[in-house]
């Protein structure tokens, strides 16, 4: 009922996704045999436990510092790619070496995506009609990110969650030219159609790599399926479960994730 379709083409879900470790061997191996390899994390819900609001997310001390040893490694690329904005990013995973896309593909340079006049307009158009038609209701709020905005409404009861669906959906369907939204953990992302997403930022990502560059992306929601689709071959993970995902292998909570990335540093450091 309120969960919106990506607007991507992407391939059949997977449903037989591998826990990661049990294929760790031939993982292993591969990244071992190759010279250059890309390491990609979504931050909520992958390297930190979702958190009702999202400036309660906290990366640990033993992950930043797992994290801080991947990046010597002279043939690893390490990258985050959140939904987040790039300064926060930077803030809260505080880890320098890492290359952070923020809102998912805008920010991912010296200087974040322009968006055409229409594009704006429409935007602020949007944001002041849903605040407007949600403001009232219990456990429903909007983040502010500029060149996009986010609907949470993780704890919001079932009737509050019904009509903020149907005042997106009545106010964005006649933007659809130049907006998306997007199907985050308890959250809609409202963006413009001229931000790439997840799966054009990690291609853009691969393009500036040696095209024999192994993959790994680690993602937990709807927004990094774009991301699984767009890196056909590579290790893609999702994490939190393996149904309906395009992911060929799952973790099941970032703390599984943090237990890998030490199995990476300690094998390829």
């Amino acid at each position: 009922m309120h969960r919106w379709p990506v607007e991507v083409r992407i391939p059949k879900a997977n449903h037989g996704a591998r826990h990661l470790f049990r294929a760790w061997p031939d993982i292993i191996a591969r990244l071992k045999n190759n010279e250059s390899r890309a390491l990609l994390l979504d931050f909520d819900g992958t390297l930190v436990r979702l958190r009702r609001r999202p400036e309660e997310a906290r990366l640990s001390e033993r992950g930043k510092r797992i994290l801080k040893r991947l990046v010597t490694s002279k043939r690893l690329f390490v990258a985050v790619v959140s939904g987040r904005k790039r300064k926060t990013l930077e803030t809260m995973v505080g880890v320098e070496g890492i290359r952070y896309i923020g809102l998912h593909g805008a920010e991912r340079g010296a200087e974040p995506v322009i968006l055409s006049k229409t594009a704006g307009r429409d935007l602020v158009r949007a944001q002041q009609g849903i605040r407007s038609g949600v403001q009232a209701l219990p456990g429903i709020w909007i983040e502010e990110k500029k060149l996009s905005f986010a609907v949470h409404y993780r704890g919001a009861h079932r009737a509050s969650l019904t009509e903020a669906d149907r005042v997106i959906r009545q106010i964005v369907a006649p933007m659809r030219n130049t907006l998306r939204v997007l199907n985050g953990n308890k959250v809609w992302e409202v963006m413009p159609q001229e931000i790439p997403g997840k799966g054009a930022a990690v291609r853009q990502l691969l393009e500036d790599l040696p095209a024999s560059t192994i993959a790994m992306y680690f993602g937990d929601d709807q927004t990094d399926e774009e991301a699984f689709a767009n890196l056909p071959g590579q290790i893609t993970v999702k994490v939190g479960g393996n149904r309906n995902t395009r992911a060929r292998y799952y973790l099941r909570s970032p703390s599984e994730v943090v237990r890998c990335l030490l199995r990476l540093e300690r094998e390829l450091t």
